[in-house]
């Protein structure tokens, strides 16, 4: 890991966790799911249920990708990276085989076009209901997406769980459309990139280090264990 000069806001008082764990993700992004998972599994093993805040922020896996058609993911990568399809194939097959590790589904076969829309209903859904509720929000379409439950590129799939997490039908809507909040994606990423974000995932723990990529779950639990103990630490002697 390494530190950053960032300070995103914090819960404070009683309730306070002992670590707050920022992400910047992609609900398309196959190693944000990974790493998701790995670090949700990482607060199990460490018994750290309760005691960590987690908290999901916008970062655009292709900018690039297609705002007005939605292919097959499959496609979209031999396109995108010039890769051959069996490669591509290959490819999804490996992190299938991860996922099913830690006891996630992963389909291959997937819808894929740009994610810009998820991200400003996501900053709608922080504005109005608090990041928690966006947070839920994003993770519940992320992890729908790579079942194959939820597709994230559906207005009425993104709006529908948008209202569960309380946002206004037509707030949803036209964030969705893009008509509000690109300006707060762009200022989620651009923070991300000052911390030297390249990619996601990309992790800021207790506001202070940072961590890019998925994280094999051993690294997890020892960030989480030093970040716990310091602040544990800190408190004990304030």
């Amino acid at each position: 890991m390494t530190e950053s000069t960032t300070s995103p806001s914090t819960p404070t008082g009683a309730t306070e966790p002992l670590i707050t764990v920022d992400v910047w993700t992609d609900v398309v992004c196959p190693w944000c799911y990974i790493g998701e998972s790995r670090l949700h599994d990482a607060i199990a093993a460490e018994g750290l249920e309760g005691q960590v805040h987690v908290r999901a922020h916008s970062f655009e896996l292709d900018p690039t990708s297609p705002t007005d058609a939605v292919r097959d993911n499959i496609a979209h990568l031999v396109a995108a990276k010039g890769m051959p399809e069996e490669s591509v194939r290959e490819m999804e097959a490996q992190i299938q085989g991860m996922a099913q590790e830690l006891g996630r589904e992963y389909v291959i076969g997937r819808p894929m076009a740009n994610t810009r829309g998820v991200h400003r209903v996501l900053q709608a859904i922080r504005e109005v209901s608090g990041i928690d509720a966006a947070t839920g929000y994003f993770m519940d379409l992320q992890r729908g997406y790579f079942t194959g439950a939820s597709n994230p590129f559906d207005a009425e799939t993104v709006v529908a769980r948008a209202v569960e997490a309380g946002l206004p039908e037509d707030a949803a809507r036209a964030a969705f459309a893009g008509e509000t909040h690109e300006a707060e994606v762009e200022a989620d990423v651009r923070e991300a990139v000052q911390m030297g974000a390249r990619g996601v995932p990309f992790f800021l723990f207790n506001d202070t280090y940072t961590a890019p990529g998925a994280l094999p779950l051993d690294a997890f639990r020892q960030a989480l264990r030093q970040i716990a103990e310091e602040t544990r630490s800190e408190r004990a002697q304030s």
